[in-house]
Order: structure tokens, then sequence, then C-alpha cells
């Protein structure tokens, strides 16, 4: 609910019920039907543009094994150049006038949100996106439907971050990177998520998966090897942590494809679920 927010109630005094209210959630829903939370990044009592535009206001929410953000953009160069002069840095400009200059490094707003160069500013962080990272496998973004995981036009998206991107790299960095970090996703696609739902389903199919996941050890390193790992080494890879794509990502879901494939060659051949 702190995170993703919560439908407010009303009692009987119109007050928010306290089971709904207090909360910072992004999708809050309003008593009068609108939906958004304007206090996730921008503090009650102050409103700063200077605090909502520096990535400790995403790093409420993104950041933890599951989708550590936070981690990744200080893994990253951009994240090293912050953290060392952002303190000098100008955050208050007017929207659409915040460039390169005022700051010397993106951050996540710069990247997401912002008017830079002949860009429109954006509450949309979804939109200069082109495949969805967080799922059990990405897709590109192609769906009107706000409520869909692959909500968004992926390709539209990717040529409006490489216009971000652009007012400070050259083309041939900009196509280096995309492609570099594309193929890790498709890497992820193909030689994790893929033989990984085969084997679940294969092991489904002759019932030998436990009723509760959380109970069997295959579903368990199953779930992390999409939730955790899996994440990890996409956003990593697309947004520049090669620690976080490698060591906390591909390695570690190495080692889970590893474990996962002894588990299925052992109730296969046994017919049964290991009793430990």
């Amino acid at each position: 609910m702190q995170c993703h927010g919560s439908i407010i109630k009303m009692d009987k005094n119109k007050r928010p019920t306290v089971d709904t209210w207090p909360n910072s959630g992004m999708g809050t829903i309003w008593p009068d039907g609108s939906v958004g939370n304007c206090a996730t990044c921008h503090t009650r009592h102050k409103f700063d543009i200077a605090e909502a535009r520096k990535p400790e206001a995403c790093a409420s929410c993104h950041l933890g094994p599951d989708h550590p953000d936070i981690e990744i953009f200080n893994n990253s160069k951009h994240g090293h150049i912050y953290r060392t002069e952002g303190h000098t840095w100008k955050f208050d400009d007017a929207p659409g006038s915040w460039e390169p200059g005022s700051y010397r490094a993106p951050t996540c707003a710069t990247c997401h949100m912002s008017g830079i160069g002949d860009l429109e500013n954006t509450h949309n962080v979804t939109r200069r996106l082109h495949w969805n990272l967080w799922a059990k496998v990405s897709k590109v973004r192609n769906s009107k439907d706000p409520l869909s995981m692959w909500t968004g036009d992926g390709p539209k998206g990717r040529l409006e971050m490489k216009r971000v991107c652009s007012n400070c790299h050259s083309k041939q960095h900009i196509t280096g990177f995309f492609t570099q970090g594309d193929n890790a996703v498709k890497l992820y696609n193909e030689a994790y998520w893929a033989p990984a739902k085969k084997m679940k389903e294969e092991l489904k199919a002759k019932g030998l998966l436990k009723a509760n996941p959380w109970d069997d050890k295959f579903q368990v390193v199953f779930y992390h090897s999409w939730h955790h790992e899996g994440r990890r080494a996409r956003q990593g890879a697309m947004m520049g942590a090669p620690d976080y794509a490698h060591w906390h990502g591909f390695f570690e879901l190495m080692q889970d494809m590893n474990e996962m494939k002894a588990i299925y060659k052992n109730r296969m051949k046994s017919g049964k679920i290991e009793e430990h």
C-alpha cells in the first residue's frame, strides 16, 4: 500500500479510514475517483521541484533485491558523477528549461520525465521505455490499455529515450549502448526464462509441484530467477550498471538454473517430490 497506493475509503465522519490512509502510493485512488499522488515525489507542505528531480525521490520505492534501481543508478557512471558533484547542480529550473549545464549527468527524472532538448515534460514514467523489464518475460511495450503490463509504444519510446541521450552522447555511443542492452534482455528471455518455464510446465503436467509454491524449492528458485535476479540482470544492463547486470544478475541466474535443473531431473526420474 505504501508504494502502490490504496483506494481511499471514508468513515461515517467523512474522514479517511486508518486502513487506507495515510500512504505515499503512486496509484492511490481518491474518493472523487481521481488517481495518483503528487506527494510521492513532491513531498507535502513544500512541493519542491528540486526535491522531486533528485534520485532520492525515486528511491523510496525503487530499491531492494527485486528492483534495485537506486543501487543500479549509483553503480552507473551517471550516479557516480551525481554523488560526486550533484550538490553543486541547479535543480530548481522551470519545467522545460532544465537542461545539461544545470547538471552534468542525468538523474532518473532527466531520462524518464524531463523536457530535455526538444522533448516535452511527461509524468508518464513508462513513456520512454522500450521493454517491460519487470515482467517474467520482457516484451516490447505495445498496448493502449493502461492496466496492461505492456502498456505504451515501445518503438516510439525508444526513439524518445535516444533523443534524451543525444543531448550528451554521440549517435555511435547511443546505438552501441542500446544494442548491448537489448542483447542482454534477449539473453534473459531465451537462455533463462524460456527453459525455466518449460521445466516448470513439465513438472506441473506430471503433478510434481507442491500446491504451496513457497514450500516447494523448485518454485521458490523459479520465482527468484525472474522476480529478483532476472530483473537485476535486465535493469542493470539497460541502465548502465555492469555489476548489477552480471554478478547480481546473470551470475546468480546461472546458479538458479543449475539448481532448478537438478531438482527437475531428480523429480522427473523418480516421479516424486523430494522430502527435504
